[in-house]
């Protein structure tokens, strides 16, 4: 996993959800309730003279598998403790890691890393074997971001016919031709390639650890290496994480910080307590407590990456009508939500592409070049038009009026926008409007994937910083993945199929433009606002690198004073 003002050092590509993320979530792959290594310590100081920082998560870690797991806060630990073929330099860019070296063909399909010389926790070298072994388990174990290795993401040669069960994994152009070189061959040019590399689903597994573990594997701190900066230490589910250095880190000087301590599930109000009383060095806070802390200098808003929408369920007779969804966005005041409501540094959505997400191959931003398409289309705030679409579509579908439920999950912290949701709609005459309130899960597996809702009210957090981390979402193929909504456009999927072929960067962006425009002309989902997150940072800790995509946070440069 998101977008800024003022932090300490950021990270502008495109989470997780963690969202998300992105993203989704995904259940413990532990049935215990706690897996702590030896060396557990409840104190989040260490032995004198040592330097350890404490943060909170507002999310359980809920994998330490890299293949399987899907949120934000498993993102950032496992991060933490490997390393990709890509990561993350100090100020955000992308830098080789794993990766010593990287040889691109001219046609752009064919890569060939040399691995650098480094070791896993339990002294065997990394090697391309890794990295061949952990993309073909992404396929065989099912993964949810399986799809990342082929026609929506990488396009790995093979990978989409062994991901959509028609071919072997044993056929995917990833081969170790040595201990220390990696080729890839794609089908097709993929210009964020190196972005998905930074991404936990491509990082390596060593093989023959993973299988003497068995059905086990990353369910504890003992079942799982370490190639990164950090060792994972102490996991107690639903707690906190305790991680260490690495000292045999391949770039171990870069790490300033001896320990990091990340409070798990914990609740804004209680960490605001917990900054104050100097027990933690960095917590999100609630809208609620945004006044008090908002004049202090340890306080500061960051974009988090996810995007918040309006889902809508094209199978509803009703809603298929274009004026009503029309009629339904256009009496959101998303300037007023955002500055008045949730005053976290959230800012209204503009279309379906994140703002500071995307970059194109000309330096500008991907949805700034699209503008502001909800005004372009009519559907930006204006209560007197909405009611205007809404008077026009009942006298279309021979109503007077229509309900018109939503469903939001509770957990999210989303009560506030739903209440606000509520009262807009309410102004709206012939909308009869309810809330369904619910659990995240049971909001996705029950209502989203049955397709038992009107409308819902949900996030997407990206994935990877490239504008078809959402786009892809609404294409026909991910009806029974992400595209609850069951929105379908053959125009639409067509230019998304264009774009996937398309060779040049600037012509492809164009076409990607023309899908995202597309989406709000047929207001295919309601954007709502990017969310922002009000931060404090205490004055010691520096280093915070915060991402927009994939993962969240990246913690291997945080230092204290």
């Amino acid at each position: 996993m998101k977008r800024f003002k003022k932090v300490i050092s950021v990270l502008l590509c495109g989470a997780l959800a963690l969202s998300l993320c992105a993203c989704g979530s995904s259940s413990s792959s532990s049935d215990s309730e706690s897996s702590t290594g030896s060396a557990a310590s409840s104190d989040s100081s260490s032995s004198s003279g040592s330097k350890s920082v404490t943060i909170m998560s507002e999310n359980d870690l809920m994998s330490l598998d890299s293949g399987i797991t899907t949120d934000g806060t498993s993102f950032e630990v496992i991060n933490a403790f490997t390393d990709g073929l890509y990561g993350y330099a100090e100020d955000g860019t992308l830098e080789l890691a794993m990766a010593e070296s990287v040889d691109i063909s001219d046609d752009g399909l064919t890569y060939t890393f040399t691995i650098r010389d480094a070791t896993w926790s339990n002294g065997e070298a990394v090697t391309a074997d890794d990295f061949v072994y952990a993309w073909k388990r992404v396929i065989t174990e099912s993964s949810e971001y399986a799809f990342l290795l082929g026609a929506q993401g990488a396009n790995i040669v093979g990978a989409e016919d062994a991901y959509t069960g028609g071919g072997s994994v044993d056929d995917m152009g990833v081969t170790a031709t040595d201990e220390k070189t990696l080729v890839v061959e794609l089908a097709s040019p993929c210009g964020f390639f190196d972005k998905l590399l930074a991404f936990p689903t491509f990082f390596p597994i060593n093989e023959e650890f993973c299988e003497e573990q068995g059905d086990q594997y990353a369910t504890s701190t003992d079942a799982v290496l370490s190639c990164g900066a950090f060792i994972l230490d102490t996991w107690e589910l639903g707690t906190k994480v305790v991680l260490t250095k690495n000292e045999d880190y391949w770039d171990a000087d870069t790490v300033q910080i001896d320990e990091l301590t990340i409070n798990l599930s914990q609740e804004q109000s209680a960490a605001a307590l917990q900054f104050d009383s100097g027990e933690l060095d960095y917590c999100i806070i609630s809208s609620s407590l945004v006044d008090t802390y908002s004049d202090t200098d340890e306080y500061s808003t960051i974009n988090n990456g996810f995007l918040w929408y309006l889902f809508v369920n094209f199978e509803n007779e009703y809603l298929q009508n274009e004026n009503i969804r029309k009629g339904l966005s256009a009496a959101i005041d998303r300037v007023d939500l955002c500055d008045n409501i949730l005053k976290d540094g959230s800012t209204p959505a503009v279309g379906f592409v994140p703002t500071e997400l995307s970059t194109n191959s000309d330096g500008s931003d991907f949805a700034e070049s699209c503008g502001d398409l909800l005004a372009a289309y009519e559907i930006d705030y204006n209560l007197e038009k909405a009611q205007e679409y809404i008077d026009a579509g009942l006298a279309e579908l021979g109503v007077d009026s229509i309900d018109i439920s939503m469903v939001y999950g509770t957990d999210e912290g989303v009560d506030t926008t739903a209440t606000y949701l509520q009262q807009a709609f309410s102004n709206l005459e012939g909308i009869n409007f309810s809330l369904v309130a619910t659990e995240k899960q049971s909001r996705i597996n029950v209502y989203l994937k049955d397709g038992d809702f009107d409308i819902c009210l949900t996030r997407w957090g990206p994935d990877y910083s490239d504008s078809t981390t959402y786009l892809n979402n609404l294409e026909k193929s991910q009806w029974t993945s992400n595209n609850y909504g069951h929105y379908y456009n053959e125009e639409y999927d067509a230019l998304m199929e264009s774009a996937r072929n398309e060779t040049d960067a600037a012509a492809r962006e164009a076409i990607l433009q023309q899908a995202n425009e597309l989406l709000m002309e047929d207001v295919a989902i309601i954007p709502i606002f990017q969310q922002g997150q009000a931060v404090l940072t205490s004055s010691g800790l520096s280093g915070v690198l915060h991402n927009a995509a994939g993962t969240p946070y990246i913690y291997k440069y945080l230092t204290k004073e």
